[in-house]
């Protein structure tokens, strides 16, 4: 009889605990990752950065989520709701795609604007490209889970 994750067992403590770690910062992890990523992209394509292109870089990233909130909130009017937990540990699985599609964007970038002002869009691009490709693994895990007949999602 194979054990569940809620059992007492150190194996059922240890797979909650897991499961925690990986809930809590999947989407975090794959941004810094994305971020991270970019930053070296916009280096290998463009030059070391001086004091300015970290800044613009900065504050292109940063840009990405008062406009998001912005527009999921309708213009911080309306409350969002959470995704249940299960389609965020299902969602997250796939960061790769949202990870390797920041990473291309900002090559895209790198390549084409030289200079400050790839820094800036560099950044911006990435950091968009990141949440909006993970939005995108959300939805996409939501409805194969529906069509796959989970239509009952655990609220934990």
């Amino acid at each position: 009889m194979a054990k569940s994750a809620n059992d007492s067992s150190i194996l059922g403590q240890f797979l909650r605990a897991l499961g925690s770690s990986t809930r809590h910062n999947s989407l975090a992890y794959g941004y810094s990752l994305a971020l991270t990523g970019a930053f070296g992209m916009l280096t290998l394509l463009d030059r070391s950065p001086d004091v300015a292109d970290l800044f613009v870089f900065g504050i292109g990233a940063a840009a990405t989520f008062p406009l998001a909130n912005a527009v999921v909130t309708r213009g911080f009017r309306v409350k969002t709701q959470e995704e249940p937990p299960v389609v965020i540990a299902f969602g997250t699985s796939f960061g790769m795609v949202s990870v390797t599609g920041a990473l291309g964007v900002a090559a895209l970038c790198g390549w084409l604007l030289p200079g400050w002002i790839g820094w800036l869009v560099g950044g911006f691009a990435a950091s968009t490209a990141y949440i909006v490709l993970g939005a995108f693994e959300l939805v996409f895990a939501y409805a194969l889970r529906a069509l796959l007949g989970e239509h009952t999602l655990e609220e934990r």
